[in-house]
């Protein structure tokens, strides 16, 4: 077993590895949805353009008073010394508006379904896997780091997650982000039917606390009460501001597989450790990561998650600038080796281009003929590269 000290509950996390007894190949023709094959331009804008992908696609269908909306999901694989990056679209609808959407938002990138291959990495008879899920600290109307919000003082934290990822040639690492839309009223209709008011007058009062006693959750302990700290003032204002915003319900899984127990192990907490890491707010707020217990029966729930993109009720709601942070298309800030970067943009973005470039000539050349100074302008008109 691999064991691994967390700072922030102040206990040992422990990684057990699970022996693979049987192939699990999970054809394309298997999932309900369609399966996207994301090739990323390396001059994007990562984070931020992943917020406006998230804006288009958030898509919520209320069905007798309830949510009926389909869960999506987005992947970063590490597939035995590659990577690649998936979207998951529940049904053809959806595909239709990712492939658009994405191709809008992430010009030059490549968006194309997948019609055959895997649906997931396959697991092999020889495999180990280890696992994790990842849970919000405190409330979740708390926000966690977002690029809005603080910001990445490091950069894209993708830089760290991926290099946590990189394995050995026979084995895998798979980032899983499934998303569902919530409704309007997420702010008003929270977990336990409460509201941002009610959380930030909470927090005021000193009563919003760690979440990760299970025996609060099981209705056996009241929710501790602590002095409000000036941090937690903070944090009111905060949560009151989310409202309007859209958001996302959400599950982060994480899994490792190797034919080696200690590298799957390794992998596994390496890359859930870093997304407790990067994603701290000042607020206290923050990813707790919770091994998977290498059991059988847990195990074998898990994969069959990820494989069906299950989406589960975990009480964990975030803003789209939230969830950018955790699911985007990489740039060229990333770098980390086995990217399959698209090289070439296409072809309308380079007629653009052209015609841009010949406009900015035509522009140079007429303000030299009309001026008695040799400099060039100070001001030149900037592409966005946006729609």
């Amino acid at each position: 077993m691999g064991l691994l000290f967390d700072d922030n509950s102040r206990e040992a996390k422990e990684y057990g590895t699970y022996p693979i007894q049987t192939r699990y190949d999970v054809p394309v023709e298997s999932v309900p949805g369609q399966l996207l094959d994301i090739h990323p331009y390396r001059d994007n804008d990562g984070i931020e353009a992943g917020a406006n992908l998230l804006q288009a696609l958030h898509d919520v269908r209320i069905r007798d008073g309830r949510n009926a909306s389909d869960a999506h999901a987005f992947e970063i694989w590490f597939d035995r010394g590659q990577f690649s990056f998936r979207l998951y679209a529940a049904n053809d609808r959806a595909s239709d508006r990712f492939q658009r959407r994405t191709t809008n938002t992430y010009t030059n990138s490549e968006v194309t379904p997948r019609t055959t291959g895997p649906a997931f990495p396959e697991l092999r008879p020889t495999d180990h896997v280890a696992a994790a899920t990842l849970a919000e600290e405190r409330h979740t109307f708390l926000p966690i780091r977002h690029h809005n919000a603080e910001g990445f003082e490091h950069g894209d934290p993708y830089s760290d997650i991926m290099g946590e990822m990189l394995t050995l040639d026979d084995s895998l690492a798979v980032v899983q982000v499934v998303f569902k839309p919530a409704p309007k009223d997420w702010t008003e209709n929270g977990p336990n039917g409460e509201s941002v008011g009610d959380v930030a007058t909470d927090l005021r009062n000193g009563e919003v606390a760690g979440f990760k006693d299970p025996l609060f959750w099981l209705g056996i302990r009241e929710l501790e009460e602590r002095d409000s700290s000036s941090k937690d003032k903070e944090a009111a204002k905060i949560v009151e501001q989310q409202r309007g915003e859209q958001g996302f319900h959400v599950n982060v899984r994480v899994l490792a597989a190797s034919p080696q127990p200690r590298e799957a192990r390794e992998r596994a907490r390496g890359i859930a450790s870093m997304f407790a890491k990067y994603y701290n707010a000042t607020s206290e707020q923050g990813l707790d990561h919770h091994p998977v217990k290498a059991t059988d029966e847990e195990m074998q729930q898990l994969l069959v998650k990820m494989f069906e993109r299950r989406w589960i009720d975990r009480g964990m709601i975030l803003s789209i600038d939230e969830v950018a942070g955790l699911a985007h298309i990489p740039n060229k800030d990333i770098e980390v080796p086995q990217i399959p970067w698209k090289s070439t943009q296409s072809g309308s973005q380079i007629a653009a281009e052209a015609s841009k470039d010949e406009a900015n000539t035509t522009d140079v050349a007429t303000d030299q003929e009309a001026s008695s100074d040799d400099g060039w302008p100070t001001d030149a008109a900037a592409d966005s590269g946006e729609d």
